[in-house]
């Protein structure tokens, strides 16, 4: 007994130990810069460079607490992949197929929890696989029941699984809740009173999906149905971070899968609304072209028209790549820091096809369904495979039915229907944008079309009612965010680049910091916000 005492305490010691090296900082980084009064006319407390969902939260959460903040935007809107645009009388979504509960829940944090209106689904999206179909439940409980009637073989494992993401789940709470300081005397204490808990992320933190699931499950087809969520991290599961996945899982079903009135823009017009009512500026149209670092610390930034707004803080919420190498510059950079950003991998990036059609197909989806993942089989590394190579008459893909999560985004009785999937950036060389415009749109509607006539097997008749079709490849992913190669989650996915392995919102330069994907905790509308505000509060607790 003595000695099952022993081992608790010691393992209580071990999970106090790690908590302490993997939770951002209570503290600050030192004393703050200059207050602005010494910076003269004009200057700001923070210029946050980008105004996607990273950039625009830290910028809504710093403005509430009172600093004096400007955001510099290349695009004409705020948003980056948080937003929608409009062709004709159709209103269509970029990215947002839904957010999970957790990123819902920092809406209070940052002053937008009355100005969005949410929606909640469940079930939440049907999965669709040669030799079976099933209609995926949010609710945890109910899914593993219905997994375990599927599957009966596999009981004791999905038990099993089930019970440590409940874990997962719990300890995520308490991560989530130690940043709170006026409770963190309260969760330290509840932690130490269950510590076992954090048992199950300390195991599978260094592990792969794939590795995590080998412990529970082995049928082939019931492995493919439960990961495919992994289609949000664009990285196979023998690959992607185990706990990474584990996190975003539990978050959508623990917490719910929400979509919004107005979708995305909607989050992000709130966020921006936050900033100007509480004194921010946002400037539209404008290229941030340099960050102006003297003695070793962020001082300004540079935009193309020629102006330099002095300040005493920057966020950067533009990709990591040409924040350090084209903003910032190598010459400022350690090289071991410099040596690890040249050896990240970039994300893949999507290809979509926006499609306003004049004929209203919600009895084509079952009710409460508006999302369908198409699965050409269950072998996770052949279906990344397709991704990789470009191979759009086999690769997995979504079709999504906006109108039935938002009926404002179309006319009476017509639909916006999304098919996404993941295209390589060099497919067929350059997509021949090299070569012709004409070639290059030519190329990418070829593609699109052969994506409609696969999503017409179950939306039939879907090509004889398109009134509005515009098609996303990678090269406009890059070209409306600037991320190199038309990346939508930052870096790759992989247990290497994953959780804390991600780059720090810290950098090597003083008083620059960084949100977005390409940062801790990582992509995804969820993360990306959660981004913004920790770097929020990394900034308010050096000025206090």
């Amino acid at each position: 007994m003595r000695t099952n005492r022993l081992k608790q305490t010691h393992f209580r010691f071990l999970l106090l130990s790690t908590l302490l090296l993997v939770l951002p900082s209570c503290k600050g980084e030192g004393p703050p810069p200059p207050p602005l009064a010494q910076l003269g006319p004009g200057a700001y407390d923070v210029v946050v460079i980008g105004a996607g969902g990273g950039g625009i939260s830290a910028a809504a959460k710093l403005a509430m607490e009172g600093m004096k903040v400007l955001v510099i935007e290349q695009h004409d809107k705020v948003g980056g992949y948080m937003t929608a645009f409009e062709r004709e009388d159709y209103r269509f979504e970029v990215s947002l197929h839904a957010m999970d509960g957790m990123g819902r829940e920092l809406f209070p944090k940052l002053g937008i929890e009355d100005k969005v209106k949410a929606i909640k689904f469940d079930p939440a999206y049907r999965s669709i696989f040669p030799d079976f179909t099933f209609d995926v439940p949010a609710d945890p409980q109910i899914y593993r029941q219905r997994l375990k009637e599927k599957f009966p073989h596999e009981a004791k494992g999905i038990d099993a699984l089930f019970d440590d993401l409940q874990l997962i789940y719990e300890s995520m709470r308490c991560l989530a809740n130690l940043q709170d300081k006026k409770d963190i005397a309260r969760t330290i204490w509840s932690i130490l009173q269950k510590p076992t808990m954090f048992w199950p992320m300390i195991k599978y933190w260094n592990k792969t999906c794939a590795e995590m699931l080998a412990d529970y499950i082995h049928d082939e087809q019931l492995v493919a149905l439960f990961v495919q969520l992994m289609a949000y991290t664009g990285t196979s599961a023998d690959n992607v971070s185990g706990i990474f996945f584990a996190m975003m899982w539990v978050s959508y079903h623990h917490v719910g899968f929400f979509y919004f009135e107005g979708g995305s823009q909607a989050v992000t017009n709130a966020l921006a609304e936050v900033v100007r009512d509480n004194g921010g500026e946002i400037l539209l149209n404008t290229l941030a072209t340099k960050i102006v670092i003297r003695d070793g610390a962020a001082v300004a930034v540079q935009t193309q028209d020629g102006k330099e707004f002095t300040c005493r803080y920057v966020i950067s919420n533009a990709n990591a790549p040409d924040t350090f190498f084209k903003l910032v510059g190598r010459e400022h950079l350690p090289e071991p820091y410099v040596k690890r950003l040249q050896e990240m991998v970039i994300g893949l990036p999507a290809f979509a096809v926006y499609l306003g059609v004049d004929h209203d197909f919600s009895e084509t989806f079952p009710p409460g369904i508006h999302s369908y993942f198409i699965n050409p089989g269950y072998d996770q590394r052949e279906i990344f495979r397709y991704f990789h190579e470009g191979n759009p008459e086999k690769a997995l893909f979504g079709v999504i039915n906006y109108t039935m999560a938002d009926p404002t985004n179309a006319p009476r009785g017509k639909n916006v229907i999304a098919i996404v999937s993941i295209m390589p950036y060099d497919y067929k060389g350059d997509w021949y944008e090299s070569e012709s415009y004409e070639r290059y749109k030519a190329l990418k509607e070829e593609v699109a079309r052969i994506y409609i006539q696969r999503a017409e097997a179950f939306v039939p008749g879907l090509s004889d009612h398109i009134e509005v079709m515009e098609v996303g490849s990678p090269r406009t992913m890059e070209h409306y965010t600037l991320n190199p190669r038309g990346s939508i989650f930052g870096w790759e996915y992989t247990k290497e680049q994953s959780m804390m392995k991600r780059l720090p919102q810290k950098t090597p330069i003083k008083n620059l910091y960084l949100s977005g994907a390409w940062t801790f905790p990582g992509g995804g509308q969820s993360a990306v916000l959660m981004s913004g505000l920790m770097v929020a509060e990394t900034i308010l607790s050096r000025e206090k």
